[in-house]
């Protein structure tokens, strides 16, 4: 199969997620995965170090096996050619989004497809404000929902600790298209290049692929999404790995889960509202928000973060122990920018912030200065 015939997909972020999606892709599909690195520093150090290799061990397995797979080709700022990119997965840090993108803005194009596979919310209202205020000239926008749970070794081999799924759906540009008919899906299903290879039969088994209306996937990203407002932050302020909290975590968990839902139905009103507006149009597909209550996903919460991912040690957690930045701002932090903006009370969440970014802090001091308490 010759180069010009084979689908391209750029990965813009090889960490956790960049990794687990295209070790698959190389394995499952025929696309030309290509990894773009924010350095020709970088991305010699990928070549000379990793040769171009990267790697994830399944853990989940019993024989916990390590798969290896080479990149063909790997680009930075400095080395990309002039041709317009095809489709593009961005997994970097939330925060790093606009500094990550911005030198291959050149080569986005209204044909371009560009899928967002990343933790928290709050992305969008920056592609759209400050990366592509014309509308005119904006990419096709997916939204990707990972939940399997995924953390590094070493370099670039990441340990894949717990198989969930991943899904998918077109992210409307204005807040107006927010609900979607099923047609939509079908007329992707069969005309968007990206949607078809993610939903190839053979990539869409071994990880776990659904393709939805944006609605469908709303509610599964804030299923997530309250996931990560208490896996992440909390397994970092306590520093331990997911399942070692599980039978101690309920009562915090309560706590974030209750403010942030209380705050979500304000924010998206037309997702909680949806099940009486849109009951029995054929056009539209059943929703059932119920499981967006405290109660239940309190439940769901342990069950996919402490018990499915029970050896999983979550990406915040990781950003402290490696003194970086994390994504706070863009989850519990997003939820407290909701707040003030709808004139609501998020002090549970401003908390937890103000607790992530003590740890990170601590952790950063003793670092350079000792561990007092030896």
């Amino acid at each position: 199969m010759t180069l010009a015939s084979r689908p391209i997909v750029h990965i813009l972020g090889l960490g956790s997620m960049g990794t687990v999606l295209a070790v698959d892709l190389i394995r499952f599909t025929n696309a030309l995965v290509v990894p773009l690195f924010r350095s020709q520093e970088k991305l010699e150090t990928f070549q000379k170090t990793a040769h171009s290799k990267i790697g994830l061990r399944k853990i989940y397995l019993e024989e916990k096996p390590l798969i290896e797979c080479t990149v063909e080709k790997a680009e930075c700022p400095e080395t990309f050619g002039g041709e317009p990119i095809e489709n593009l997965v961005i997994t970097t840090k939330t925060y790093q989004t606009k500094e990550a993108i911005t030198p291959y803005l050149p080569y986005i194009t209204p044909n371009t497809n560009l899928i967002l596979i990343q933790n928290g919310l709050g992305v969008l209202e920056v592609l759209k404000e400050e990366i592509f205020p014309d509308a005119a000239k904006r990419p096709n926008l997916f939204q990707g929902v990972i939940s399997h749970g995924v953390y590094q070794e070493s370099g670039f081999t990441y340990v894949h600790a717990g198989w969930v799924g991943m899904q998918i759906a077109r992210l409307p540009w204005n807040e107006n298209e927010l609900i979607q008919k099923s047609s939509l899906v079908e007329k992707d299903s069969s005309e968007n290049a990206l949607v078809q290879l993610l939903m190839g039969q053979r990539f869409a088994k071994e990880f776990g692929m659904k393709h939805t209306t944006y609605q469908e996937m709303l509610l599964g990203q804030l299923f997530k999404f309250l996931v990560n407002c208490c896996m992440n932050p909390v397994t970092a302020i306590v520093d331990c790995v997911n399942g070692e909290m599980k039978d101690h975590c309920g009562p915090v968990f309560q706590s974030i889960i209750a403010e942030c839902l209380d705050i979500l139905k304000v924010a998206y009103k037309p997702l909680f509202e949806y099940k009486v507006k849109y009951h029995g149009m054929s056009e539209y597909p059943k929703l059932d928000d119920s499981i967006l209550t405290t109660e239940n996903m309190t439940k769901e919460v342990i069950r996919i973060g402490c018990d499915l991912n029970a050896r999983n040690s979550t990406s915040m957690r990781q950003d402290t122990l490696y003194l970086r930045e994390t994504e706070v701002a863009y989850i519990n932090g997003y939820v407290v920018t909701l707040a003030k903006r709808l004139n609501l009370s998020a002090n549970v969440n401003k908390t937890i912030v103000e607790l992530v970014q003590l740890r990170l802090g601590l952790n950063r001091t003793r670092a350079t200065q000792g561990d007092w308490r030896s």
